[in-house]
């Protein structure tokens, strides 16, 4: 075992805990190249405050004073920088802080007094939202001395009209959805699909007027349907059931059992929100994996989805987060991170969906069993792990068809493949994944409709560069057409593949 190691690097975070706070990918490569100490001066760190500073050399005279403020005191991570960047955090404190989790930031007794400005004016901006917060929650629940009981049912009753307006607005969307799948069948597949993408577009943003967004979001992945090279006319005709078994989920939705009721809702733009969930939701707590991490564009916003893995039980949970380009997300949790979890979920009729109540990222995650150096896991604790609980094809079919049976809607499931093997095919949408331990094998998919081959290509040559061939613990989506890889397992280091 190695000696006494540095209180400093055991606060440190992994460069991937780093990389899982970019906005995007281009500021991941650009932050990279500012993890060097030629362009920084002025550095300085308090690693046990998660407190961050430097002054980066740009291309104008002066430096830009970057400060970085990694705390959970504050819920969130703060970032500023003189810099014009619109992106947040930007490439600049991205660097900072890779400088840093290398160990190039020196420890120092106090910050600048810029620093300390900054500091103190996020503070009170906290503490004035926090009391903004705690009066709002007093006249809502009619705490205060001037409270107003008429006032109160006034607002109430509003409430009520506003939900009954977006209800009226929803089941006046879905007749005009449902009229316009009956005139598809009626006038044959095919003028629709040499129409385009327009019909299909006016459609989903008319059910956007209708507040169904969900549903509208639905719609529009037609489009993939209708340009499948060879079974497109079955493959559209499956989706017009859907959304015609979904029409009348809606219309039935008070004769249905609840957790399916509320399927229904979520599929059609009805959301609960993450503090109903943490009220109303399943509780569970324990030590969780981090699986993988995806980020999708979804309208204005960027989706991002980070699915967890209980250790105790294998049980999957998802977490969702959005946020405008560019911008930070709520969530940083790179695959292969260990976090002390409690999280809720949604009453689904397959609870995968979950919000955190609480948590924190376990930086020492010893592997049970195995005798680990101390200054390897300063190095890249989130990293270090066994790898997740995995099983087999037969299993993870298994899965979809129970989460099928109770939830029609579903497209993909979460596994984890205990033994995978990418086998290499002419072409790489010929590339296929094998189970080594159940046998079996099913094609790679690199989306969800599997029609982008230059995705495809990278993520093919990603997934035999990281695996070296050999069976390895692999994440990814399920569905009866193939499966898309997420993160891959090589000798417990977690590899992200994209």
């Amino acid at each position: 075992m190695a000696g006494t190691i540095d209180p400093a690097a055991a606060q440190r975070w992994s460069a991937d805990r780093v990389h899982a706070l970019a906005p995007d990918a281009s500021s991941q490569r650009a932050g990279a190249k500012l993890a060097a100490p030629g362009p920084w001066s002025g550095c300085g760190a308090q690693s046990a405050a998660g407190l961050l500073w430097g002054d980066c050399k740009g291309s104008g005279a002066k430096p830009y004073q970057v400060t970085v403020e990694l705390s959970a005191e504050q819920g969130t991570p703060g970032y500023a920088c003189s810099c014009p960047s619109r992106k947040f955090p930007c490439k600049h404190a991205l660097g900072l802080m890779l400088l840093w989790s290398a160990g190039g930031v020196p420890e120092a007794e106090e910050p600048p007094q810029r620093v300390q400005d900054w500091l103190d004016a996020r503070r009170e901006r906290a503490e004035r939202s926090e009391a903004r917060k705690a009066a709002a929650a007093q006249r809502a629940a009619g705490e205060g001395e001037d409270a107003d009981p008429a006032a109160g049912r006034k607002a109430a009753e509003a409430a009520e009209r506003r939900a009954a307006q977006r209800i009226q607005r929803i089941d006046a969307g879905l007749d005009d959805l449902e009229l316009w799948l009956c005139d598809q069948v009626r006038s044959g597949l095919t003028g629709l699909r040499a129409a385009g993408y327009r019909p299909i577009d006016d459609l989903a943003r008319r059910l956007i007027d209708a507040q169904a967004g969900a549903l509208a979001t639905r719609v529009r992945e037609l489009t993939h349907c209708l340009n499948a090279p060879e079974d497109w006319p079955e493959r559209t005709l499956a989706e017009f059931s859907l959304l015609h078994l979904l029409i009348q989920g809606w219309r039935n939705r008070d004769a249905l059992p609840a957790p399916l009721a509320a399927t229904v809702r979520r599929r059609i733009g009805l959301t609960m929100a993450a503090a109903e969930i943490a009220e109303v939701g399943e509780h569970a707590s324990g030590r969780w994996l981090v699986l993988g991490c995806r980020d999708l564009a979804a309208d204005k916003l960027v989706e991002r989805r980070v699915w967890l893995q209980r250790e105790t039980d294998g049980r999957i949970a998802m977490l969702l987060a959005f946020a405008p380009p560019g911008q930070a997300f709520g969530i940083a949790l790179p695959a292969g991170a260990v976090v002390e979890a409690e999280l809720a979920f949604a009453p689904d009729a397959v609870p995968l969906r979950a919000v955190l109540v609480e948590h924190r990222v376990v930086e020492n995650a010893v592997v049970e069993n195995t005798v680990v150096e101390r200054t390897a896991l300063s190095q890249n604790p989130e990293s270090v792990g066994e790898g997740p609980q995995g099983g087999t094809l037969d299993e993870a079919a298994a899965g979809f068809a129970a989460a099928l049976a109770a939830d029609p809607w579903t497209a993909a499931v979460p596994v984890v493949l205990d033994g995978a093997v990418p086998l290499v095919g002419p072409k790489p949408e010929d590339w296929q994944i094998v189970d080594a331990k159940g046998g079996g094998r099913v094609p790679l998919l690199a989306s969800a409709d599997g029609a982008d081959p230059t995705r495809a290509e990278r993520l093919c040559q990603t997934l035999l560069a990281c695996g070296g061939a050999h069976p390895a613990p692999l994440f990814g989506l399920y569905r009866p057409a193939g499966l898309t890889p997420i993160t891959i397992w090589n000798n417990g280091q977690a590899a992200s593949l994209w």
